[in-house]
């Protein structure tokens, strides 16, 4: 009966605005929501299938309501800096718990008003905690789960995502890794003269310590060395060129109490041993303390000792050894300089006092590395017998002949009757400084090498520059470790670390980098080795530009000393980029990555099911979710210090239920009128 259709399709009327009503009240209620999202209300006919053509039967409306998720809302500036907002249509991950298990539900929400709980964790007004992915320090995201090596990140559980604790980011400290230098070394100065720049640079640990980098102006014009020993509670200092060859590289023994009578150290492979009361270990050398009183004198005797027992230490031909000596800054420290002669291994292991503790600050083994025959001072031949008769060896352009019998010349030396090899090298030195004026003094000498008796020449570079040593004795000489074949020729020649031109302005630098080796506080060494420290990158200007060193007509004046690197700080702070990384700031200026902010996105966000705390899941509706790395694609960019508004207009809420309410009176008055009608019919049996 068509009555009674009309009847229930008021009710239906009233049913569908009811829900419209309902929806209008939820979004005027969550107008100040924080990332709410508009429901609105939308309607569809219930029809039913007509019998004639000549008779209406009524069908009704049905209400279909629909979330508004893809609307974006206006972002308003917060002071919160965990406040956060995504301009785009992505989702932030969240969930119910801060340790989620696998009952608990990952759900998605665009409410970014985050702040940290008592443990440390980030959870939202409604109590959903923030997930991200964790990162190194240089922001690669790493797996949550330690025993996963490979990452995915398009799969939301704990293994990939772990909830954002703050409280567990710690301290940081941040060793040194670079150190630029500025200065002007006085182009009036003479050969020898010195000056130094005091540098102060953080370790692994975030330890403070100093070293001094020396410049001596070497006796050549426009060129400089630097020097630098090893800071305190250090093994080795080492500078190195752009291409890893050593400059220079020094090592050191601190001593801070005296050693015990048998306490012994090895220095390339000889074993040192302190005695105070008579008779050392059979093949130990022994170092006398028997009448010192103070560590100083200690380490003299320790010093005489190594000079007076291995030849490559110990002084020749009025040449002062300088590869073992007292630290000028302390005198109970030994350094040990190498001079290109071989590496230096030092073994304190067996320093010890009367208790069994350790002596010195170094209480590992150590090697100082040998320097490149490109920077050596110096460079050393050594012969393996005496030259044949008949045979040469050409230096600095003058030809010095070996023959039997008495010599016709000074640039001729006897090697047959009672000659041996010292005799002989002893004659070929006498003969290059008659000869040759510019080896004055000590640039040329002979020396033991290996104690079997006097078999090197050696000959110093030269401050009027590099010049040749052409071997035609006709055997191998040994040269920095290696062969000089019969007819080859070694040049002699320093390279100097700092080389200015004619105007003043840098032309080249020898130095590029400085490993520091054996920290006694335990920090790691800088050396670049995998989990060490890197080396010290050493930038002292550009080439030919007044921006470092420079050498002017002026007195030494430090310019400038900057160096990155800082001791330990606590954390202060975070910063969130637009691309979702995480930074820890520091109050000693450091900052670290720690997390990445995800964003999830749906086929259709509208389609998603809401959950109490304005939270959604997926469902049929909206497909499945697609983790995304913010600002790159639709997920949008993630927005510091800002949270998003609803996108509630409270203006068309009521304009709306205007609607609605006239809406649910007109359907009131289908059934009061129906209601009549019906009425009337009922009166017709009466």
């Amino acid at each position: 009966m068509s009555l009674y259709g009309a009847l229930f399709s008021g009710v239906s009327g009233l049913v569908a605005q009811s829900s419209a009503m309902g929806a209008i009240s939820d979004n005027i209620t969550n107008v100040s929501t924080v990332g709410y999202k508009e429901t609105t209300t939308n309607f569809q006919t219930l029809v039913t299938k007509q019998a004639s053509a000549t008779f209406y039967s009524a069908g009704g409306v049905q209400s279909k309501p629909r979330h508004m998720n893809d609307v974006q809302g206006l972002l308003q500036a917060s002071t919160s800096q965990t406040d956060i907002s995504v301009s785009g249509s992505g989702f932030f991950v969240v969930n119910e718990v801060a340790r989620p298990g696998i009952q608990n539900q990952y759900l998605y929400t665009r409410a970014g008003s985050f702040t940290m709980d008592d443990q440390g964790y980030l959870r939202n007004a409604a109590g959903f905690y923030l997930q991200a992915w964790p990162t190194d320090a240089r922001g690669t995201v790493t797996p949550a789960n330690p025993n996963l090596t490979v990452t995915n990140q398009n799969i939301i559980s704990s293994d990939y995502l772990e909830t954002v604790n703050l409280n567990r980011v710690g301290g940081t400290a941040a060793a040194t890794t670079s150190i630029q230098i500025g200065a002007n070394l006085p182009s009036n100065a003479t050969a020898g003269a010195t000056h130094k720049t005091d540098v102060q640079f953080f370790d692994s640990l975030g330890n403070s310590n100093n070293i001094s980098l020396v410049y001596t102006r070497s006796p050549r014009g426009n060129q400089w060395d630097v020097s630098v020993n090893p800071a305190q509670q250090t093994a080795v200092a080492t500078m190195e060129d752009a291409s890893g060859r050593v400059y220079s590289s020094v090592g050191q023994l601190e001593f801070t109490s005296r050693p015990a009578d048998g306490a012994r150290v090895v220095i390339d492979g000889v074993t040192y041993e302190f005695n105070s009361a008579g008779g050392v270990t059979a093949g130990n050398i022994a170092v006398n303390i028997a009448t010192n009183t103070t560590v100083s004198q200690d380490v003299a005797a320790l010093v005489a000792a190594v000079k007076a027992n291995d030849t490559e230490y110990g002084d020749y031909g009025g040449y002062t050894n300088t590869r073992i000596s007292i630290s000028p800054a302390s005198s109970n420290t030994v350094l040990f300089t190498e001079d290109g002669t071989a590496a230096i291994t030092v073994n304190p292991i067996g320093l010890l006092d009367a208790a069994g503790d350790p002596v010195t600050q170094q209480t590992d083994a150590f090697t100082v590395a040998q320097q490149n025959e490109l920077y050596t001072d110096f460079t050393q031949f050594t012969f393996g017998g005496i030259p044949a008769a008949g045979t040469s060896i050409t230096i600095n352009g003058t030809v010095y002949s070996f023959v039997n019998g008495a010599p016709g010349s000074t640039t001729q030396i006897q090697v047959d009757g009672a000659a041996t090899l010292p005799t002989v090298l002893a004659a070929l030195e006498t003969a290059i400084e008659t000869n040759d004026p510019a080896f004055s003094g000590t640039r040329v000498r002979v020396r033991d090498s290996g104690g079997g008796g006097v078999d090197t020449l050696v000959l110093e570079s030269l401050p009027s520059g590099s010049y040749n040593v052409v071997n035609d004795t006709g055997a191998a000489l040994t040269v920095a470790g290696g062969a000089l074949a019969n007819g080859a020729t070694q040049a002699v020649n320093t390279g100097y670390a700092i080389t200015f031109d004619v105007d003043g302005l840098p032309a080249a630098f020898n130095i590029a980098e400085l490993e520091i080796l054996g920290f006694t506080n335990g920090a790691a060494d800088m050396d670049d080795a995998v989990n060490h420290s890197p080396q010290i990158t050493l930038d002292f200007g550009s080439i030919g530009e007044a921006d470092g060193m420079t050498q002017f007509g002026e007195e030494f004046t430090p310019i400038f000393i900057n160096q990155n690197g800082s001791k330990f700080g606590t954390f202060a702070g975070l910063t969130i980029g637009t691309d979702g990384l995480v930074t820890a700031l520091f109050d000693n200026g450091e900052t670290r990555i720690i997390y990445k902010i995800p964003l999830a996105t749906f086929i259709n966000a509208n389609g998603l099911e809401s959950k109490t705390g304005n939270v959604w899941t997926a469902t049929d509706a909206s497909g499945n979710y697609t983790l995304r790395e913010p600002d790159n694609g639709p997920a949008g960019q993630v927005i510091q210090a800002a949270l998003e508004s609803s996108t509630v207009d409270i203006g068309t809420e009521f304009t709306q239920m205007i609607v609605v309410q006239r809406a649910y009176s007109a359907s009131t008055k289908i059934i009061s009128t129906a209601d009549e009608m019906l009425e009337e019919l009922m009166a017709v049996k009466r």
